[in-house]
């Protein structure tokens, strides 16, 4: 298990916490908590309009208890294979993200009855019985929660749900990923007081709960499209491994290496739209950065624009960068590697090369990377 930690500073204007056991209770579940108090799970949106009960693996008696008594046609439900309207606020969620919003039940119940001496409000044991609850969908930068019902799971990391309910959020469900939450957790755990008061600090947090979607509110995309029948909502790969390889460089060289399978597709000119839409502008973007970076005291902390003269801060601490030579070259190496073995234009490979000729006027010559006596076997 992870050890318990705590945050460096508070970040709101009242340098408010939340309290202790709070922390100890959500460690003990192996949760970890967002920066205003909830806990979240994070999955792709996908628009669902029907389904059939042997998707979502939840069985005919519990999906009448929630009101699907007929299928499509207006016969009575009676067998899995049958194909259901998906009503405007229910959603399909992941298994994974079942387990892991039992263990955010655990969590709240302990609370309940530890903390603030209440009754337990969930009592779950396993995410079938989580099904019918309430959750909190929620866009980022956005501040305004969407009520939405737990009605069954898939084996994608995907969070199906309705065009009108995804729209609500402010999404337009091509790819991007949302976070939800317990409607209990966000009512007992959150607070606007944990926030920051810088720009933008109000982001990303259910200032608001909508517990109504309107259609005639939602934009037009969502009435705008087509529906198409399939078999089933899950493949045989249940996630993209974008969402499973770890660094960006893990990522490109997938793309390149798929890009050299398909005879449709030149990789050179693949490489060329990244280096000129990606990396040159990061590059150059990070910098400038260093350029006009500020430095900051080890002892204070305290923030300075230009470096004093006395080269120390008034408080007899020494000044550091806020930005490092690491993450200037971050992708110099990947851009240099690129130029020089796929064919790209004259201009694309010069630039590159100078890009790296003025880090090194900045830095000095890199003392080169570290290497191992396996290196050499």
């Amino acid at each position: 298990q992870e050890p318990f930690k705590g945050v460096k500073e508070l970040i709101s204007q009242d340098k408010i916490a939340e309290p202790l056991e709070k922390g100890l209770v959500r460690q003990n579940f192996g949760l970890t908590v967002f920066k205003d108090g909830t806990v979240r799970f994070d999955a792709t949106n996908s628009p669902l309009t029907q389904f059939k009960p042997s998707w979502i693996g939840t069985s005919i008696e519990k999906l009448k208890e929630l009101g699907y008594s007929h299928d499509i046609d207006g016969n009575p439900l009676e067998n899995p294979e049958q194909t259901v309207e998906l009503r405007m606020q229910d959603v399909v969620i992941p298994y994974e993200s079942g387990k892991y919003l039992v263990s955010i039940c655990k969590y709240i119940d302990t609370l309940l009855e530890k903390f603030y001496g209440k009754t337990a409000f969930y009592n779950v044991s396993n995410s079938e019985e989580l099904i019918g609850h309430l959750i909190i969908g929620l866009a980022p930068h956005t501040s305004v929660g969407i009520v939405g019902r737990i009605i069954g799971y898939s084996e994608t990391h995907v969070c199906f749900a309705t065009p009108n309910w995804h729209s609500a959020k402010r999404r337009d469900a091509d790819g991007d990923a949302d976070s939800i939450m317990l409607l209990m957790d966000s009512l007992l755990n959150f607070s606007r007081q944990f926030l920051s008061d810088a720009i933008g600090g109000l982001m990303d947090a259910p200032l608001l709960v909508q517990p109504l979607v309107l259609p005639h509110e939602s934009q037009p995309q969502a009435h705008n499209l087509e529906v198409t029948t399939t078999s089933s909502l899950t493949t045989s790969k249940s996630r993209s491994a974008y969402s499973t390889l770890g660094s960006m460089l893990d990522k490109f060289d997938m793309q390149v290496r798929n890009a050299e399978l398909i005879d449709a597709v030149n990789t050179s000119e693949i490489v060329s739209d990244v280096i000129s839409t990606h990396l040159v502008p990061d590059i150059m973007g990070n910098l400038r950065a260093y350029a006009r970076q500020n430095f900051r005291c080890t002892g204070c902390g305290k923030s300075y624009r230009r470096m004093p003269l006395i080269q120390t801060c008034v408080c007899g601490h020494k000044l550091i960068p806020t930005i490092t030579r690491g993450s200037v070259e971050k992708y110099l190496k990947l851009a240099k590697r690129l130029v020089d073995k796929y064919d790209v234009s004259e201009y694309q490979r010069g630039r590159i090369h100078a890009l790296s000729d003025e880090i090194e006027l900045v830095f000095g010559k890199s003392p080169g990377d570290q290497s191992l006596l396996t290196d050499y076997a």
